[in-house]
């Protein structure tokens, strides 16, 4: 049995726009979406705290 290293979510997006946003950028940047969506988590928790 595999061990799960993270917790999983399931994510909706608000529209399909923005996930073709997405899919896009990480084309480029040749990364997952779920790295973006991570990265993208990880700055605004960085600012939140930031402000505190």
């Amino acid at each position: 049995m595999r061990v799960q290293r993270g917790q999983q979510y399931k994510m909706r997006f608000l529209d399909n726009k923005d996930h073709e946003k997405l899919k896009l950028k990480g084309e480029q940047e040749d990364r997952s979406i779920n790295y973006l969506i991570n990265q993208a988590i990880k700055e605004f928790l960085n600012k939140e705290s930031a402000k505190a």
